[in-house]
């Protein structure tokens, strides 16, 4: 299968993109999980110390959360495929 060649419904290559991306994104999991386990107060004491704290958290989260959004979709588009063709 080359590169650019349809293989269904996404090409190779945009598969890649996918996967590059959600590697890309692993930064925006932690991050999650380190706001998740800050308290209010230390929030407000990190963005006391960086001013951008809040809105490039927000900016990776979102990203990342986009990623994790389209590869979900990809997948359950994959699972109906497969159970639709597994009755015929």
């Amino acid at each position: 299968m080359t590169q650019n060649s349809k293989a269904g419904v996404i090409t190779e290559q945009e598969a890649r993109q996918l996967e590059q991306l959600l590697q890309d994104t692993r930064s925006g999991r932690l991050g999650a999980f380190t706001v998740m386990m800050q308290t209010d107060s230390d929030i407000k004491e990190e963005m006391e110390h960086d001013s951008l704290y809040a809105s490039d958290s927000l900016a990776d989260l979102r990203e990342a959360l986009e990623a994790h959004l389209r590869v979900t979709d990809l997948m359950e588009t994959a699972v109906s495929r497969l159970e639709g063709m597994r009755g015929q």
